[in-house]
């Protein structure tokens, strides 16, 4: 089995940024196939555009755009790309860096994530392929890595769990508090003052929020225009969208496509 060391990655390194304990790298693939191989540090992977699968001597996943992957130092894989073109953004952590924050780092086990999901990685990956670096700032990184895995506490009030199923499966409706009270029997007022005690958000914050991580997923896997997007997301309108999209990422629905190319 082939290691790869520090910053070492397959593929054609795009763009890079350094520092004594992390590297982040972009990286573009061609259509092909690798064999077995590790990295001798720990890592997150974003699939920024295109396809691939990767293959481990249990399973095999396909990786689709937005998806996050961590994955521990010397995890045995191989990958095969599917696309002719396939970007991916690495973050790399060295050794150095879990010991410095007290993190064991074979405790953390393998996941892939959505990206839209983890605004904190999100806006990392902006600042990124904007700026061609990143502050990264030790506590904002080892809650990325650490927190993963949090398991919901479940609700203990039944109409409070299908109230957020609706917000989370109906991102394409403009759900009003009256509309919402009937569906779940319960006054409006009681309902807005237990969803802002329990989640710290109203409810139309977290309507909204659900909005842009749905557009967002879209802007990574659809060619869509930004006009249908918008529509499909339940926003009023273009402009609605943009400037709504642009408050929480400090970036156009376009630009964030553009840096994704």
């Amino acid at each position: 089995m082939k290691i790869l060391y520090n910053g070492q990655y397959l593929g054609q390194t795009i763009k890079s940024y350094e520092t004594d304990m992390i590297s982040v790298k972009s990286t573009l693939h061609e259509m092909s196939k690798s064999k077995f191989h590790a990295h001798s540090n720990s890592y997150l992977s974003i699939l920024l555009s295109g396809l691939y699968s990767e293959v481990t001597p249990v399973s095999q996943k396909i990786i689709y755009p937005s998806n996050i992957l961590y994955r521990p130092a010397y995890y045995n894989h191989k990958n095969q790309f599917i696309t002719d073109k396939t970007k991916c953004l690495n973050i790399e952590f060295r050794p150095e860096w879990f010991d410095k924050l007290d993190i064991n780092s074979q405790e953390i086990k393998p996941y892939i994530k959505n990206i839209q999901n983890h605004p904190l990685i999100l806006h990392l990956l902006i600042d990124f392929l904007k700026h061609h670096q990143i502050d990264f700032f030790e506590e904002l990184l080892q809650n990325i890595i650490i927190n993963e895995d949090r398991v919901n506490t479940p609700l203990r009030k039944p109409w409070l769990s299908k109230l957020i199923r609706i917000l989370n499966n109906e991102t394409e409706e403009n759900h009003s508090l009256k509309s919402l009270s009937e569906r779940v029997f319960v006054h409006p007022n009681y309902m807005s003052r237990v969803f802002k005690e329990h989640f710290g958000v109203t409810i139309g914050q977290y309507q909204m929020d659900k909005k842009v991580k749905s557009a967002t997923k879209k802007l990574f896997i659809d060619r869509d225009s930004i006009v249908q997007i918008a529509s499909d997301c339940g926003f009023f309108d273009e402009s609605h969208f943009i400037k709504t999209f642009k408050a929480f990422n400090k970036i156009t629905p376009h630009q964030f496509r553009m840096l994704l190319k």
